[in-house]
This record gives structure tokens, C-alpha cells and sequence, in this order.
């Protein structure tokens, strides 16, 4: 195995093991990765929260990268890691990962919001235990998704309230917007920011500028030309996009919400975009998949009920829904015996923004 590389971060490495490495949160080399080889829960991973751990054998034409958010003696693994797309290469990743983050650094080791291939290799090859409470909001452009009748009503009020749709078109190589479109949209919103109330969970927080170089900024504007919304696109594998964020200000006109995805949705379509994906969206139970079972499942399984009735988490997907979306389990797995209760407290409480 390869020396490991340097790295100017702050964290300490260890050197007794051939899995010493520095996690950091020096990022530059990741934008261009995750739009090449990352899923929706990837493109988190460039929030200053998220550590990110990289094999010593790591190269950007052959990535190993994880991302991953330490809270106490958890690590819990957001996703799949970035590399190859081959099952040889995933297992390789993801027992160097979890070698490190246990022999290493002591922790214990979750991976979180995986897809279903990985959450059987994790549960039949390392003997994981594999739940899904999440599901990925995935809709294809291809087929016509805006034929719900209360999309098709809302989408007409916008058309009568004279709401017109556009896309800032961002240069290298600042990749900025005009201050004044800038400063229109950070007012929107912070608006928006004051106008929410009680604790919110997500996974990531609201960065419209980051990694500019590989999003699209679709806004909505009133009769006044005034922005009153803004849908923001991340790039990722297989020519598709993440609707990162989609923010409705709140002095937006009825059905601007929906007519600006509508038209994000035809254009998508006119381009032959591959997928778009709204990302991840809590489930209204667990549902047991590998090496799971008795009292302690169902006692994490009314925990979790708890903590979605009293956040409203599947609000999200009951929306995504209307334009019709295809739901995509994702999976939680982790060691036998070594999530629980407190694993679960952990993560909901890195979750709060």
C-alpha cells in the first residue's frame, strides 16, 4: 500500500498502521469526482462538516474517497464511497475505510443512505445488520411526471399570476453570479430562513454557492421581474442532477413551487437528461433487511416513528411525489450490535440544522 498522503488539516493521523491517513477537510479535489462518480448523498460531502478519508492508493482517474461525519465514537459514512463503478472495487473501498476508521481511529463505523447494491454487499459479505427507513425521490425527464391534477392546477396559477422562468448561465472562471442577482437570492433567502420555525433535520445545509462550477441556478420571477424562487441543480454520475435545493420565497405568488419544477423538468427532458433526483427522504418505518431481529429492532423501529411524526420527516416525499417520483430504498447498515439506540440519537442530532 502507498504512503500515505500529506495533508495541512488540523486532525491528527496515526502512523502504527498501514491505514494511517489524515482526514481533511481540504476539498478541492472532490467537485470534479462527485460529478463524475457521486450520487445525491455525495454532494454533502463539500460542507465544511463532513470529513472526507482517502485511500492512500487514491487517484483522481481511480478514486477512493469516503465522506463521512464524526460525531463521538461514531463515524457514520454519508453514502457509498466514491470510486469505480465494480463490486470488487466497492468491497476494496469500503473494508479499507472501515479498517481505518476501527483499527485506527477507534470509532464505530455506520454507513448511511446506500444504495441497494452496496447495502448487500455490506450485508451479505461483511455481515452487516441492514435496515431502510430512507428512499431516494428519483423521477425520469423522459417520461411526462406532471400529471397530477393538483401540479397541473398549481402550475396554472403561476401562468396567471404571470411567473416567468430562467437560468443564470455562470463563466469560468469565477463561476459568479451578478452581485445584484446575488444579493437579490441571499435575501430570498434569508426570508425564507426566518419564515421556517421549530428544529430541522437534513443532511445538508443551505450553501448556494457552493461548488458553482457544477450547478445550475434556475429562478422564478413575478410580473415585477422580481426572483421569488430558485432551484439549484448538482451535477453527478450518469448524466443526471440532484435538486440540491429548491427554496420558494415567501412573497412568491400560489404555484410558483410547482411551475418552477415543471419547467426544470422540460428542460431536463429537452436536454435527455438521464435522472433527476430530489435526493433522500426519511420513510415512515424501518424495515429489517439482513442479520436483524427481536426486541432490540422493534424498540429502534418505535424510536424512529417517534422521531418522524414529531419532525414531519416523510412531509418531504409526500410533495416529491406529486410529480411523480419513483421511490429508490436507501439503506442504514452497520456491525451487529453496535448502532442502537444511541447511534441513532447521535446521528439524528448531527442531522439538526
Amino acid at each position: 500500500m502507498g504512503t500515505p498522503r500529506p495533508s495541512t488539516s488540523s486532525s491528527r493521523s496515526s502512523t502504527s498502521s498501514s491505514y494511517s491517513y489524515t482526514p481533511d477537510h481540504e476539498k478541492d479535489f472532490l467537485p470534479n469526482l462527485i460529478a463524475k462518480y457521486g450520487s445525491s448523498t455525495s454532494t454533502a460531502w463539500l460542507e465544511d462538516r463532513y470529513a472526507i478519508w482517502r485511500s492512500p492508493d487514491h487517484q483522481q482517474s481511480n478514486p477512493r474517497v469516503q465522506g463521512y461525519l464524526p460525531r463521538g465514537k461514531f463515524y457514520f459514512a454519508w453514502g457509498p464511497p466514491i470510486c469505480r463503478d465494480d463490486p470488487d472495487i466497492r468491497h476494496s473501498v469500503a473494508k479499507e475505510f472501515v479498517e481505518w476508521a476501527t483499527k485506527t481511529k477507534k470509532r464505530r463505523v455506520a454507513y448511511c443512505v446506500v444504495d441497494t447494491e452496496f447495502a448487500e454487499l455490506l450485508g451479505k459479505e461483511f455481515e452487516w445488520s441492514v435496515l431502510s427507513c430512507v428512499r431516494e425521490d428519483v423521477l425520469h425527464p423522459d417520461i411526462k411526471k406532471l400529471e397530477e391534477k393538483e401540479v397541473r392546477h398549481n402550475i396554472r396559477r403561476a401562468d396567471r399570476a404571470h411567473v416567468k422562468y430562467d437560468e443564470i448561465k455562470l463563466k469560468a472562471p469565477s463561476y459568479a453570479p451578478p452581485e445584484d442577482v446575488k444579493h437579490e437570492i441571499e435575501a430570498g433567502l434569508d426570508r425564507w430562513k426566518a419564515n421556517r420555525h421549530g428544529t430541522q433535520i437534513a443532511a445538508a445545509g443551505l450553501h448556494p454557492w457552493l461548488d458553482a462550477q457544477h450547478r445550475r441556478y434556475f429562478l422564478a420571477r413575478d410580473e415585477h421581474k422580481k426572483i421569488v424562487a430558485i432551484c439549484i441543480l448538482a451535477q453527478i454520475a450518469h448524466d443526471s442532477y440532484q435538486i440540491k435545493h429548491a427554496v420558494t420565497f415567501p412573497d412568491a405568488p400560489g404555484g410558483t413551487s410547482e411551475g418552477l419544477l415543471g419547467h426544470i423538468i422540460r428542460e431536463m427532458q429537452f436536454e435527455g437528461c438521464n435522472a433527476l433526483t430530489f435526493g433522500a427522504s426519511a420513510t415512515s418505518e424501518i424495515n429489517p433487511e439482513y442479520n436483524l431481529g427481536g426486541w432490540k429492532i422493534r424498540m429502534l423501529g418505535k424510536a424512529y416513528k417517534k422521531i418522524v411524526a414529531r419532525y414531519g420527516l416523510a412531509n418531504r416525499g409526500q410533495f416529491r411525489a406529486k410529480f411523480g417520483t419513483e421511490d429508490e430504498p436507501l439503506h442504514i447498515a452497520y456491525p451487529p450490535n453496535s448502532f442502537g439506540w444511541s447511534g441513532l440519537v447521535a446521528m439524528m442530532k448531527l442531522m439538526k440544522v
